[in-house]
């Protein structure tokens, strides 16, 4: 008879029980482009001018990028970016739309079709932007600052049972090995030799934090959780935890559990 050893493994499961939606509240900045992309200029037609001119009018704080607040460039996630579309003009018609993205890259609002049937363009893009705008103009807007994401952490204990290889033949013993040893491959990493040594620093962003390098470029995302010292990492099967005074990155692919020791600055 086989020697059968029975541990119990302790799994944390993290999900979202719910997860703050984007809004425009949560963002202290906007920031006005010197050019959109349809543009052939810098401001042409005084467009990029007039959208700043019209935010600021309304009660938000907008920027172009040369004159960008301290506290705006250190940490680009407070500000939305303010793009302005005209792929929905026709010869009959200029039809301008703004959406403002995150550092992400991700839409968090759209405003609504502004429209001129005006011939000259410079009045037209003038009084499309207008009508566009007045979505912001409507809309009531206070910044406030993004509390942490509310997550539900659930402890989940596994019975596995593990065959003792004393018994098996060499044969036998070898196929159990191999199958064990693609279920599970924890790779241990050391500090002094890894390149995730090098220091990150974590950046309050809404929902978490952005590890940046030295660059400086943003490496990571993590998002918060409501257990101590357990972050998601956004885009990836993976948890960043705290273990010992040590933060680790420990990614799961299916197949392969991958430890990796971080560095980080908090």
């Amino acid at each position: 008879m086989f020697k059968k050893i029975v541990f119990t493994f302790a799994f944390v499961v993290i999900y979202m029980s719910t997860f703050a939606q984007n809004s425009i509240n949560n963002y202290k900045y906007i920031i006005i482009p010197n050019a959109f992309e349809f543009s052939k200029s810098d401001d042409q037609y005084q467009l990029n001018s007039l959208a700043k001119f019209l935010f600021n009018k309304y009660g938000y704080e907008a920027y172009f990028l040369d004159e960008l607040p301290e506290d705006l460039k250190r940490e680009r996630c407070l500000g939305l970016v303010a793009e302005v579309s005209n792929d929905k003009s026709n010869m009959f018609s200029t039809k301008l739309e703004i959406s403002l993205k995150d550092c992400y890259d991700q839409v968090v609002m759209t405003s609504q079709l502004g429209e001129s049937r005006l011939k000259e363009f410079d009045k037209a893009y003038n009084l499309a932007l207008r009508g566009a705008f007045e979505t912001f103009q409507n809309f009531d807007y206070t910044y406030v600052k993004p509390s942490n994401n509310t997550m539900d952490v659930e402890m989940v204990t596994a019975d596995v049972e593990l065959v003792s290889t004393e018994a098996l033949s060499p044969d036998k013993k070898f196929e159990q090995e191999t199958t064990t040893e693609t279920k599970v491959t924890t790779a241990k990493v050391d500090v002094a030799t890894d390149n995730t040594a090098n220091l990150f620093y974590a950046q309050a962003v809404s929902g978490g934090y952005q590890l940046v390098n030295s660059e400086p470029k943003v490496v990571m995302v993590l998002w918060v959780t409501d257990a101590k010292d357990v972050f998601l990492v956004k885009g990836k099967n993976a948890i960043v935890f705290n273990k010992n005074g040590t933060w680790v990155y420990s990614e799961n692919d299916g197949k392969t559990v991958t430890n990796k020791v971080l560095n980080i600055k908090f």
